[in-house]
């Protein structure tokens, strides 16, 4: 045991000597820090004054793989970072201020390394418009937000870029003109929100454009049952079940 503790007296000292993972007399990180996994393998390694990171600051996956790599801006409290996947590619990168996400983020596919979604933060959440990507680099979905609330524009594409959806938000709800198209452009699906739920006359359309049905609803409810039955009967003797406008998927 006596000799246990004079080799970790060695130790300190030795790290000491050498400036490394010293506090200073407020016990606040100073100077080079290098903290190691049980395993060996490095856990961070960077530079401190006063306790605060300055320069590149690095961390490490247990494996030893690079896990996010920090440049500190200290006069104005703010760092970019650069993170990254267990297999080396980068995973996302960004910017924040006082240790929260701010402006724009994006992130990135772990296989292919493309662009898969870019993200606008102010003070830690999201405002603006955030956009989804297709491995081709095309916009798969937009939603605009507004202090970590979806409020705005709703819409989302096809791989090649024609209109899929269409809609509004407005507090976190559906709310205001909703519209669904097939691949080609053409209308599908035609209605209103309330406050997440649908409402008004709401119009059904076949690939050619045609009408072939309209339903009223009054506050997420049919206002004509039995029609609405009769719909649903029609739909499913042609082997098409047109969902019913709430259940669309809302990301």
């Amino acid at each position: 045991m006596y000799r246990l503790v004079l080799i970790c007296i060695w130790i300190s000292g030795a790290l000491a000597l050498h400036g490394q993972n010293v506090l200073d007399n407020e016990g606040r990180k100073t100077g080079h820090w290098k903290v190691d996994y049980p395993n060996g393998h490095t856990l961070f390694e960077g530079e401190f004054v006063e306790g605060r990171p300055v320069g590149s600051l690095v961390r490490y996956y247990e494996n030893g793989a690079l896990r996010a790599k920090m440049e500190f801006e200290t006069e104005l409290d703010r760092s970019y970072a650069t993170l990254f996947y267990k297999n080396g590619k980068p995973a996302a990168d960004g910017w924040y201020v006082k240790q929260i996400k701010d402006s724009v983020w994006t992130y990135y596919s772990e296989h292919d390394g493309s662009v898969r979604i870019r993200e606008p933060y102010t003070n830690g959440k999201l405002d603006g418009m955030a956009q989804s990507y297709y491995s081709s680099g095309l916009i798969s979905e937009e939603v605009e937000w507004k202090q970590d609330s979806r409020d705005g524009a709703w819409n989302q594409y096809y791989a090649g870029g024609i209109p899929r959806l269409s809609g509004q938000y407005k507090n976190g709800l559906l709310h205001g003109a909703y519209e669904v198209y097939f691949p080609d452009g053409t209308i599908k699906i035609r209605g209103t929100y309330l406050e997440n739920k649908s409402h008004g006359t709401w119009y059904f359309y076949n690939e050619n454009g045609e009408e072939i049905y309209a339903l009223e609803y009054i506050h997420g409810a049919p206002a004509n049952k039995e029609k609405y039955d009769i719909w649903i009967q029609d739909s499913l003797k042609k082997y098409e079940v047109l969902t019913e406008p709430e259940s669309f998927e809302q990301r």
